[in-house]
């Protein structure tokens, strides 16, 4: 029994024009989204050991965005946070000054107006718990 082939395969050709098109794609994908004013930059991040503490002056008019990560799987991470106006409030609508505990792994995630504070995160744990803070206040 004989086999016939039904399709060949042959490579398509790519014309340099299409090339110079991709080309041109490419650039003006990179101006039109350099041209919008993206901004890239770093948040403040530190890792706090026991009784360590960080401080942070915020800006006046932006919201802040502010991180905090118990990064112990098995102990209970304390921390005292101070300086922020008191409408400023956690995600339990804790009121985002004084004393918090956070379980294991647990993360806060705080965002909102600090109206020039300085802010002040301590690591109060009674173990070897090691939290990670990061703020980030843009402008």
């Amino acid at each position: 029994m004989m086999l016939r082939q039904l399709f060949s395969a042959k490579p398509a050709k790519c014309s340099y024009k299409l090339h110079f098109q991709i080309l041109l794609l490419i650039i003006l994908g990179h101006t039109l989204a350099m041209g919008q004013g993206l901004a890239r930059s770093k948040a403040d991040t530190v890792s706090l050991s026991r009784f360590e503490f960080a401080q942070k002056l915020t800006n006046n008019g932006s919201d802040c965005i502010c991180s905090i990560t118990n990064t112990s799987q098995a102990n209970i991470a304390m921390t005292v946070l101070t300086g922020a106006p008191d409408a400023i409030q956690l995600d339990s609508a804790a009121t985002f000054n004084g004393i918090h505990s956070l379980r294991p792994g647990q993360q806060l995630i705080v965002v909102g107006n600090f109206e020039g504070k300085k802010i002040t995160v301590l690591n109060l744990s009674l173990m070897g718990v090691v939290i990670l803070v990061m703020l980030f206040c843009p402008g």
